[in-house]
């Protein structure tokens, strides 16, 4: 008997580990893009009318730093953004690697007086990769964020990019929140 629970338990943490590995980047331990849209789709079921907030945010030029820099670099810088996302979210919020260096945070059950609260998180993490450290160049971040109130919507998405758009138009490293005057289709 000794044997087939431990055999059940293995098999459970197994399923686990498979879970775990399918829903969440491997390198950075923040959740995939398929993760993210099912936990969205998860809490707008919860709750069909909260209001929510979404920041995209890339690196500036991680490409020409990756290159330049070697690939252990990039994965470094990518685990610190993933690290400082953990560190300045709530244990609610939704962050994720949607992409090579883009990243997404979801946030619902949120006023729009406090959507500034959620780019300023990104000015800090922008802030601290801004500092070289040995002898590693300066990175930044350009963001863009976006509000949704009653409802998390496709457009919200279209939003929080134009945003990023108008954030890297402006020399990069910026942040930018979502305002009638941009095109939700700009890319």
């Amino acid at each position: 008997a000794i044997g087939k629970a431990t055999d059940i338990h293995e098999s459970r943490m197994q399923l686990e580990a498979l879970k775990q590995e399918a829903s969440h980047d491997r390198l950075t331990g923040l959740l995939n893009h398929a993760a993210a849209k099912e936990q969205i789709l998860e809490r707008i079921g919860e709750n069909p009318t909260a209001d929510f907030a979404m920041v995209i945010f890339d690196l500036d030029h991680f490409k020409s730093a990756n290159d330049t820099y070697g690939h252990m670099f990039g994965d470094e810088v990518l685990k610190f953004i993933a690290d400082k996302l953990r560190e300045s979210i709530r244990e609610r919020d939704i962050a994720a690697r949607i992409g090579g260096d883009e990243f997404a945070v979801i946030v619902d059950e949120v006023e729009p007086e406090k959507q500034s609260s959620i780019l300023q998180k990104m000015h800090d993490i922008n802030r601290q990769l801004s500092r070289p450290r040995d002898g590693l160049p300066a990175v930044s971040i350009s963001a863009g964020g976006a509000f949704s109130p009653n409802g998390f919507t496709e457009e919200l998405y279209r939003k929080a990019s134009a945003a990023l758009y108008e954030a890297r138009r402006g020399g990069r490293g910026g942040c930018r929140f979502y305002d009638d005057d941009m095109k939700p289709d700009a890319k």
